[in-house]
């Protein structure tokens, strides 16, 4: 997703909605721990959400009764469990996910010599790009909550390792307001609906609401939280078929594909590609006994699609790095046309040290007696960050924020 580094300036929880019946729990591995972002989904009712980090799940606005709920997460067995739901009870459940059995598949012969990964990906965007002229028009339900990070981090003292993180953030076009909203109600937190609704080629936006705020927005603060596309591509479709993702028609990593191997899931056989890029980085540190020392990191981001073999089309993507993780699970609604249910991002940044925190608090105090260069809002935020530094003085400070959103469509048509 383009606007994947905008996640820097929100906290924006898992979605949660309200409604009469509502099932939630936690989703781990056979170890006991969390599996995160993993994905639960109703196929009668066509509704799926994207667990937290911690593998905590909630679906609300559920039909009494029986449901067939599947259970799934990379890499992961996906489980179906029938859950019996009664009318105006929540009900908990908790699933444990074994380790799914990967099959390497047999040599593929393709034209010309051509990667088997290269093949598969060529089909997947030639078979999107007949899909998209296939779709005559969609209408889904978009619930997300929306929020502002506190902020923990200010122009003024921010160290400079840190700082292209944050100006590439809010510099990206459309994004000011939002940091600007941020700095005026450091602690906001909203839930929001829309309906977004594709047809003639257009996709438009309406009854756009918040449904829950726990501060007092004006009417141009609302216009902003809704009109800066928060979670999503305009077109749902762009969201795992975009030409310029790493995996698309333009991607810069679609020639670096491997294909490493297959599974079957519901008579459909499920080819896994996955591409690993690895970067080496030198900093000087000084050791116990106070010599300066380099050291050395290597870090990783893998990179890794399920394509649907006999369809084409792309079932999950998942995206997992030292800093960033994002996964998207999609289904087959209708005609082989797969489009995103849920989706989650999660943006981590590097870990400040417990002894970087003297000096930044010495930077703060300083920018607060003579506060001249920074407004009111830009002061108050100091203040705050000054007392959150102390009250972390001697521990390694970790920041990350995420965001997950749940789609239900209301509509879907093939020309």
């Amino acid at each position: 997703m383009k606007k994947i580094l905008i996640s820097f300036l929100l906290v924006v929880l898992t979605v949660l909605p309200s409604g009469a019946q509502t099932l939630q729990g936690v989703v781990s591995l056979n170890d006991s721990t969390p599996c995160p972002y993993a994905t639960v989904y109703i196929a009668s009712i066509n509704r799926g959400v994207a667990a937290n980090e911690k593998g905590e799940y909630m679906l609300d606005e559920l039909p009494a009764g029986p449901l067939k709920v599947e259970y799934s997460c990379m890499g992961q067995q996906s489980v179906r469990r029938e859950l019996t739901l009664v009318k105006g009870e929540t009900l908990v459940h908790n699933e444990a996910l074994s380790e799914k059995l990967m099959l390497l598949p047999p040599a593929i012969v393709t034209p010309d010599g051509e990667s088997p990964a290269h093949y598969v990906l060529r089909h997947v965007w030639d078979k999107a790009k007949e899909n998209r002229a296939r779709i005559d028009s969609w209408q889904a339900v978009v619930k997300y909550d929306a929020g502002m990070n506190d902020m923990d981090l200010i122009f003024k003292i921010i160290p400079k390792k840190y700082m292209i993180l944050l100006k590439t953030a809010i510099s990206v076009a459309g994004f000011r307001k939002i940091f600007n909203l941020a700095l005026d109600h450091p602690s906001l937190k909203a839930k929001v609906s829309m309906v977004r609704t594709y047809a003639k080629g257009k996709v438009t936006d309406s009854e756009q609401k918040i449904t829950e705020c726990n501060e007092q927005l004006t009417a141009d603060e609302q216009k902003t939280l809704y009109s800066n596309k928060l979670l999503i591509e305009p077109d749902i479709f762009d969201e795992v078929y975009d030409d310029y993702e790493d995996w698309g028609r333009h991607g810069s990593a679609r020639d670096k594909f491997q294909l490493v191997g297959s599974y079957e899931q519901d008579g459909k056989m499920i080819d896994v590609l996955e591409y690993i890029s690895t970067r080496t980085t030198e900093r000087e540190k000084v050791n116990e006994q106070g010599e300066k020392v380099k050291e050395t990191k290597v870090r990783s981001t893998v990179s890794r699609l399920h394509v649907v073999e006999d369809e084409w089309g792309i079932l999950k993507a998942e995206k997992k790095g030292d800093y960033i993780q994002r996964s998207t699970e999609c289904r087959d609604l209708g005609g082989g046309i797969y489009m995103p249910i849920s989706s989650s991002s999660r943006l981590t940044l590097p870990t400040i040290p417990a002894d970087s925190l003297p000096g930044m608090i010495d930077q703060a105090e300083k920018e607060l007696k003579d506060p001249k260069d920074i407004n009111k809002s830009e002061q108050k935020m100091l203040e705050r960050f000054l007392k959150q530094l102390k009250e972390h003085r001697g521990h390694d400070v970790r920041m990350e924020t995420f965001f997950a959103y749940d789609i239900k469509y209301r509509y879907f048509k093939l020309k």
